[in-house]
């Protein structure tokens, strides 16, 4: 039995190293950037070329199938060892799913300089006019990316979701579906993320209040500004908001990103939590469900980012809200720091009114959080794309470019003036 074993390992050890190493030419290059291999799942993935299909093919035969023969037949340390054996191939072939991931990513962004984006208001998918006024910004700039939210700060989810939740709280909006998102990848190439807001929900915490921060002076859920916040340790919550975003990723989304993935930036002494609300706590719950979300959407084939205040670039510690630098960039793949010249109080970075200068106050920010150790690949900010004059965006995505940085703009009505952007050349 043991020489069975070790024929069969040794057998998924070579396919596996000719895989890796001897098929010719570069593997990664023969897989789409957009679907990425899911969970070596063949039917799940664009890899285009037969050999590589034959490769996974076999792979998997030996993992599901022959394993479960000769699961059958062995017993004791045989059984032990062939468990592990199959521990490490899962973790093989997570790790080549990620490196596909990276790959992909990196391809996208050197083939179009850069990651460039804007954010489109998810209830303005199935409008043609609004649309068209985006579809004019995809052919005529250098604009290559689209955050529409999947779920809103309503609470609304805006695509067909299997959630059972969704049934209890009525909270669909249909706008999109995955032909709707394959009709924008006609336009060009393009990388698209789905936005989900997190922990302010008020459909949520209206129908299950258990779930939502109580407010001990009124004696009903808290709300700040008609804004309602789910307790980030409502596993339920977390439970819900993951399963969304699996369905979003398979849906068509290249990334996922978290908004309002936080505490209520707050002061409010009234507040009640299912546990202490000191530093520790906030960021543990705010690190593992993302942690946990990255985890989980790597192997759907999703990258996974977090909007985060753009003053936690300079804060030191988490600002009472569970966003602290050094911890959030490493439980995903890029942050999005929100670093609008007009959310800054006055005399931030030494200017007196920081919406006049949104060169030098999104400069400073940037500065600070690259001066934390965050590298240039994980920072992408979401530049002001209200309030502000034509000259003005352009000094935010100057700001950003000037540092070697992707960018995100923001404008919650998507509004936007095609002389913010690079035209492209007829």
């Amino acid at each position: 039995m043991k020489r069975v074993l070790g024929l069969t390992v040794l057998l998924i050890s070579t396919y596996i190293f000719e895989f890796l190493f001897l098929y010719p030419g570069n593997v990664v290059d023969e897989i789409s950037y957009y679907k990425p291999t899911s969970q070596i799942s063949v039917t799940n993935t664009t890899i285009y070329n037969e050999d590589i299909i034959h490769y996974y093919k076999v792979v998997k035969q030996l993992k599901e199938a022959d394993f479960e023969s000769l699961e059958k037949s062995i017993a004791g340390n045989d059984r032990n060892l062939l468990e592990d054996y199959s521990k490490s191939i899962d973790l093989l072939i997570s790790e080549i799913n990620i490196n596909l991931l990276f790959h992909n990513f990196t391809k996208f962004k050197e083939s179009n300089n850069g990651l460039k984006g804007i954010y489109v208001n998810g209830y303005y998918m199935n409008k043609e006019t609004k649309m068209n006024s985006i579809k004019e910004i995809l052919t005529k700039t250098s604009v290559n990316t689209l955050v529409i939210d999947a779920k809103t700060d309503n609470g609304h989810v805006l695509f067909d979701s299997q959630s059972p939740e969704t049934d209890v709280l009525k909270n669909e909006r249909i706008k999109y579906d995955a032909a709707s998102l394959e009709e924008l990848r006609k336009i060009k190439d393009l990388y698209l993320i789905a936005r989900i807001v997190v922990f302010q929900d008020p459909l949520f915490a209206k129908t299950f209040t258990e779930e939502a921060i109580f407010d001990s002076k009124n004696n009903r859920i808290y709300s700040q500004n008609e804004q309602y916040f789910l307790d980030p340790s409502s596993q339920r919550a977390r439970d819900y908001t993951l399963s969304l975003a699996i369905e979003a990723c398979q849906l068509g989304f290249n990334e996922i990103q978290f908004d309002y993935i936080r505490y209520p930036d707050s002061t409010y002494q009234y507040m009640v939590f299912k546990e202490k609300n000191n530093y520790l706590n906030r960021t543990n719950n705010i690190n593992s469900f993302l942690g946990e979300a990255k985890e989980a959407l790597h192997k759907e084939g999703c990258l996974v980012s977090a909007d985060i205040f753009g003053f936690i670039l300079t804060n030191t510690e988490d600002g009472g809200i569970g966003q602290n630098l050094e911890t959030i960039i490493e439980s995903v793949d890029f942050i999005s720091p929100m670093v609008y010249p007009s959310h800054y109080s006055n005399g931030s970075f030494g200017y007196q009114y920081p919406n006049n200068h949104p060169y030098e106050v999104v400069s400073a920010a940037l500065n600070d959080g690259l001066e934390r150790g965050v590298p240039e690949i994980q920072l992408r900010p979401f530049l002001q794309g209200f309030w502000h004059s034509i000259a003005d965006v352009k000094e935010n995505i100057e700001a950003a470019e000037d540092k070697n940085l992707d960018w995100l703009i923001w404008n919650i009505l998507s509004m936007y003036e095609l002389d913010y952007f690079t035209k492209l050349e007829s």
